[in-house]
């Protein structure tokens, strides 16, 4: 049971993390900050397909 994370990115979950990771993608339910997101990405991808590119503005964080 142990969660292993490498240099480049890649994490590996073994034992008990790996079951509970896995019954969380299976049976969990979205957060409405997760499906908000989900839409925005979406919305993103869709003006990126029509006009092939998309522009981010950012605000500073209160």
């Amino acid at each position: 049971m142990a969660v292993h994370s490498h240099f480049f990115g890649v994490t590996k979950l073994t034992g008990a993390d790996s079951e509970k990771f896995h019954r969380q993608v299976t049976y969990g339910r979205p957060t409405k900050v997760a499906s908000d997101a989900l839409a925005r990405g979406k919305k993103l991808l869709r003006e990126f397909d029509k006009r092939g590119s998309v522009t981010v503005k950012l605000k500073k964080a209160k």
